[in-house]
C-alpha cells in the first residue's frame, strides 16, 4: 500500500497518524545541508529559494508551483533570470503530494509560501511524511488550523519556522531591555497601523477562461469551488475570507511580533472593532481594533493595543507630533506609550527610539541606555536561513510553532472581531471560544468542509 494511501486510510481515526518515521524526523549532520523543497516559488517563495539556495546549511532539491506563467513572470529580469538556470537540474512539480511522494527520500524540509487557506494543508502533509517546515505568515488561515499544526509538529518532532522576518531583528529584544531597565515605566498603549486595505466591495467576476498555465484546481486546494477570476489571483485573494486572512493576517505578524515578544502578551481578553460593513465573501477594507491583554506591563495589569488598517490611524498619541499622524507618508508605523515616554521603531524590527530626542540623548550621555543582555539571532531579519541552520544543528527556531501559533491567533482574532463590528467580544483561549457571543465561535475554524484529497487525512473539526 502506498504511504499516502496508509495516511488517508487513518480518516475515521480523526486526525493525522504518523508513521514511525515522522515521528523521529531526522535532523542533518553537522556537517551536511538540508535538502529542501520550495511550495510556491513563482510568488512568495522566489526570495525563500534565493536565500536557501545561497545559503552553506541548505541545497534546493525540488520546486513546486500551480501557475507556470508566474514563475516565469517572477524569474524575468537578468538577475532572477541568472538563478532560474542555475536551478533548471531541479526537478520540479505542480502538486505538491505528488513532489513528496515521489522524492520523499530526497526532501528533508519543505517551504510553503503559498496563498493562506493553503499553509495548513500543504505543512500538515509535509508533517506527514516526516519533513521539517518552513511557512510563510500567517502560519494559517484559522484558529483551529494554527493550533493544529502546532500539535501535529510537536507529535512528530519536526523544526519548525514561521517568515515572520521581524522576530529575527533586534527590537523585540531592545525594547524588552529597556522596559527592564525602567526608561519606559508601565506600558499605557501600543498603536499600530498600516495602509494594507485588503478586501472587496463586490464579488469578484468570473474570467471566462483559466490560463492554460494555471493548475485552478490545485490552486484552491482544500477550499471550496469558486469560480476562477483574474481579480484576485495572483494577488487579491487576501481580502477574500474564503482564502486570505485581511490587513491584519498580511501585516500584523509583522508589526505586532515586537511588542507581542517583548512583553509576552499571549492572547487577549476582550477585543472590539470598528471595522467597514464586513460581507460575507469579503473582510473590510479597514478597521480600528482595540484589544486588551491582561499583562503585568500594563497600567493597572492591562495592556491596551489598538490597530488600524486600510489608511486608518490614530487621532493623538502621547509624546507624538499631530503633523507626523497628519502626514500621508507615514503609512505604515508602531508606538509604545509608557508612563515615562514614548517609543517607536521600524515595523521591520529595527532603529528603536525615544519619540524624545533630547531624553534619549541624555539617557546616552549618562550611558544609562541599557546593555544587550537577550542573545540576539545570528541571522537577523532571515528566518529561513535561522530555519535551515536550526534544522542542521538540531535546535530550536526562532519563529517555531509553538511560538507562531499563538502569535498567528492574535492577528485571526482581530479579523473575528471585524466579523462583529461594534461589539465587545470577551476570549477565552483555553476553550477557543467567545463567552459573551456563543455565534462568533465557529469563525475560529473554517466555515467550509476542506476537500479531503489535499489533507494526509480527515481533520477532526
Amino acid at each position: 500500500m502506498k504511504r499516502r494511501d496508509f495516511i488517508k486510510g487513518t480518516a475515521a481515526m480523526g486526525s493525522i497518524m504518523f508513521l514511525s518515521s515522522a515521528a523521529t524526523a531526522k535532523v542533518k549532520g553537522a556537517n551536511s545541508r538540508l535538502n529542501v523543497a520550495v511550495v510556491g516559488w513563482g510568488g512568495q517563495g522566489k526570495y525563500t529559494v534565493q536565500i536557501l539556495h545561497s545559503g552553506k546549511d541548505s541545497q534546493i532539491t525540488a520546486l513546486c508551483d500551480v501557475d507556470d506563467d508566474r514563475v516565469k513572470k517572477t524569474y524575468a529580469n537578468e538577475r532572477d533570470a541568472e538563478l532560474f538556470k542555475s536551478l533548471q537540474p531541479i526537478k520540479k512539480f505542480r502538486d505538491y503530494r505528488v513532489m513528496l511522494d515521489k522524492m520523499d527520500k530526497d526532501i528533508d524540509g519543505v517551504c510553503v509560501c503559498t496563498p493562506d487557506h493553503s499553509h495548513y494543508p500543504i505543512s500538515a502533509w509535509a508533517i506527514s511524511k516526516g519533513k521539517h517546515v518552513f511557512c510563510e505568515k500567517p502560519l494559517a488561515r484559522t484558529i483551529w488550523e494554527a493550533r493544529e499544526l502546532k500539535r501535529l509538529a510537536k507529535e512528530a518532532g519536526v523544526v519548525t519556522q514561521m517568515g515572520n522576518q521581524v522576530h529575527t531583528n533586534d527590537a523585540w529584544r531592545t525594547i524588552r531591555e529597556w522596559f527592564d531597565a525602567g526608561i519606559m515605566g508601565q506600558v499605557e498603549d501600543i498603536y499600530a497601523w498600516t495602509d494594507r486595505n485588503w478586501g472587496f466591495d463586490q464579488p469578484p467576476v468570473p474570467t471566462p477562461k483559466v490560463p492554460d498555465t494555471l493548475d485552478y484546481n490545485l490552486w484552491l486546494n482544500v477550499a471550496q469551488y469558486q469560480p476562477y477570476s483574474s481579480q484576485f489571483i495572483p494577488f487579491s485573494w487576501r481580502g477574500l475570507r474564503n482564502f486570505g486572512t485581511g490587513s491584519a493576517g498580511d501585516m500584523a505578524c509583522h508589526f505586532l511580533d515586537n511588542p507581542y515578544s517583548a512583553f509576552n502578551l499571549g492572547a487577549p481578553s476582550r477585543i472590539y472593532s470598528d471595522a467597514l460593513p464586513s460581507k460575507d465573501f469579503s473582510w473590510p477594507k479597514a478597521s480600528s481594533i482595540d484589544m486588551y491583554f491582561d499583562n503585568k506591563y500594563g497600567v493597572d495589569g492591562v495592556v491596551k493595543l489598538h490597530w488600524y488598517d486600510g489608511g486608518r490611524k490614530p487621532e493623538s498619541i502621547k509624546r507624538v507630533d499631530p503633523e507626523f499622524l497628519k502626514d500621508p507618508k507615514n503609512r505604515n508605523c508602531i508606538f509604545i506609550v509608557g508612563t515615562k515616554h514614548t517609543m517607536t521603531f521600524q515595523y521591520t524590527g529595527s532603529g528603536v527610539r525615544l519619540t524624545d530626542r533630547d531624553a534619549q540623548v541624555e539617557l546616552m550621555k549618562a550611558g544609562k541606555i541599557p546593555a544587550k543582555t537577550i542573545p540576539r539571532n545570528r541571522f537577523p531579519y532571515n528566518p529561513q536561513a535561522d530555519w535551515a541552520n536550526a534544522c542542521v544543528e538540531g535546535r530550536m527556531s526562532e519563529s517555531n510553532f509553538e511560538y507562531a501559533a499563538p502569535f498567528t491567533e492574535l492577528a485571526l482574532l482581530s479579523m473575528i472581531s471585524c466579523i462583529h463590528p461594534g461589539r465587545e467580544l470577551r476570549y477565552d483561549s483555553k476553550s477557543m471560544s467567545f463567552p459573551n457571543l456563543p455565534e462568533a465561535d465557529k469563525f475560529t475554524r473554517s466555515l467550509y468542509s476542506y476537500r479531503s484529497e489535499f489533507l494526509p487525512s480527515a481533520p477532526k473539526l
